[in-house]
């Protein structure tokens, strides 16, 4: 008897075994139909292919996820995808893989994985996204441990705006086992439309995804961006800046990769805007524009920035192109009356006598020659005249859009950090004295604080926190 019991485990291994063979076989030929789908979409001609192949192929998954906040991301000349002519034969084409796939045989074992399989397969096509979410639905709860599934569902559930949805998933992705991309994907997604203790969440699991792959650019890229979301939100600490732009020097030193990622370049540039570093920012929105020629922003960014360092020089070299009367109305000592509550304890100087660096100690007067807002409308840019012939570029950040100061203020700055200015940008220099001011209520105009209402947060839509958009062709 002993015997005969042994032989029937035998042969049930031996069974298991061979259905597991011929489960292999079979996702092998899905995963062939897949990929030959994804030919026929490749060679459809580049013009006449859908918004949304064109998009795909552009990008790798991660910069695909990033087109959230793009609204000009595509070309000019994108349309919806149902107006190509190539939509319909990609479709119908979708379909014939389908139906051919629905043809091979899977044991109940291996149906999750080819649900998978058919979520990519109906992936192709906008036509099959509805269809793609139920069928990773269908695999999740057929196969809880599959974690592609997971995070397949979440992306299709991103995408039509459930981002507590997309959450839920990559976190049932990782309850299944540790994977870099689950965490990637969470730390975007905690990062979409989160604030307070979301930031800090979406921080901790990108740094947990550097430590599940060190060598991956993607994950210090989404580390990098995390640091500059907390950047913003958390009252712009130098130490979160200084740790951003080391992630993203990171990605590119461990991963070639990420020095050809568009948005990583764009993401740097802004926070380097932000700190004035305007040459390096310069180069990072070149370098994102020459990377992605068919998308808009960086080149009107560059171009915006070029042109706002450019008058503000001219106005600062031409005293806000003041004349006559008005001019020499703005010359000459000013009333210590205009210090208001910074007449107390700190000693009012010219910019002559204010080194590089903070100031500690000391007040700069001046009156209002000019204000400039550039189309981002940060900073908000201000030339004042310190009584002696000088003139530097006040630039005021965290202003409330309505909050503005008027050509003849008096303007008080208490402990100044003056920056001499050099940057340069294919043969054009611009140079100017520049002084930070980190919030309006850090000024004092015609001798009294501004409201409180002239404060305004800098907030910060990064573009890695999007739906993700199309399916990747397969591997």
């Amino acid at each position: 008897m002993a015997a005969a019991g042994e032989e029937e485990e035998e042969a049930a291994a031996a069974a298991e075994a061979e259905e597991g063979d011929g489960d292999e076989k079979a996702l092998k030929r899905l995963e062939d139909l897949v990929t030959e789908l994804y030919r026929f979409r490749d060679r459809l001609p580049q013009k006449e292919r859908p918004a949304d192949a064109r998009d795909a192929d552009a990008r790798d998954a991660d910069a695909r996820r990033a087109d959230a906040r793009r609204a000009d991301a595509r070309p000019a000349d994108a349309r919806p995808a149902d107006a190509h002519p190539a939509a319909t034969l990609l479709a119908d084409e979708m379909e014939k893989t389908l139906r051919l796939m629905d043809e091979i045989e899977v044991s109940p074992q291996g149906r999750g994985r080819a649900l998978v399989l058919r979520a990519r397969a109906l992936g192709v096509s906008p036509a099959g996204r509805g269809r793609a979410e139920e069928a990773l639905s269908r695999a999740v709860k057929l196969a809880p441990g599959l974690g592609p599934a997971w995070l397949r569902l979440g992306e299709a559930r991103w995408q039509r705006g459930d981002v507590e949805g997309a959450r839920a998933c990559f976190a049932g992705a990782l309850a299944h086992g540790e994977d870099a991309e689950a965490r990637r994907l969470l730390s975007m997604a905690l990062r979409a439309g989160g604030a307070g203790g979301a930031l800090r969440e979406s921080l901790a699991q990108a740094e947990a995804a550097v430590r599940c792959a060190p060598t991956d650019g993607r994950s210090w890229y989404v580390l990098g961006n995390a640091y500059v979301s907390l950047f913003f939100a958390g009252g712009q600490s130098p130490d979160a800046a200084r740790r951003a732009l080391g992630a993203y020097a990171q990605a590119e030193r461990v991963d070639p990769e990420a020095a050809n990622n568009p948005d990583l370049h764009l993401n740097r540039a802004t926070l380097l805007q932000y700190q004035e570093r305007f040459g390096a920012a310069l180069e990072g929105l070149g370098r994102a524009a020459a990377l992605a020629p068919g998308w808009e922003e960086p080149r009107r960014r560059h171009a915006h920035l070029l042109d706002f360092l450019g008058r503000l020089c001219a106005l600062l070299a031409n005293r806000g192109k003041l004349r006559g009367k008005r001019r020499r109305g703005l010359e000459g000592p000013l009333p210590p009356s205009l210090l208001g509550p910074l007449g107390r304890g700190l000693r009012p100087s010219p910019l002559a006598a204010l080194q590089p660096g903070p100031n500690p100690q000391r007040v700069l007067l001046g009156r209002v020659l000019f204000t400039l807002t550039p189309p981002e409308g940060v900073p908000y840019a201000v030339g004042v005249a310190d009584g002696a012939g000088s003139a530097a570029a006040l630039t005021i950040y965290n202003a409330a859009p309505g909050w503005g100061v008027l050509v003849g203020d008096g303007l008080a700055v208490a402990e100044p950090r003056l920056c001499h200015h050099q940057h340069q940008w294919q043969g054009k220099t611009f140079s100017f004295a520049g002084i930070r001011v980190p919030s309006p209520l850090s000024l004092v105009v015609n001798g009294r604080r501004p409201p409180g209402p002239a404060l305004a947060p800098a907030r910060l839509a990064l573009v890695n926190d999007p739906a993700p958009a199309g399916e990747a062709p397969p591997p």
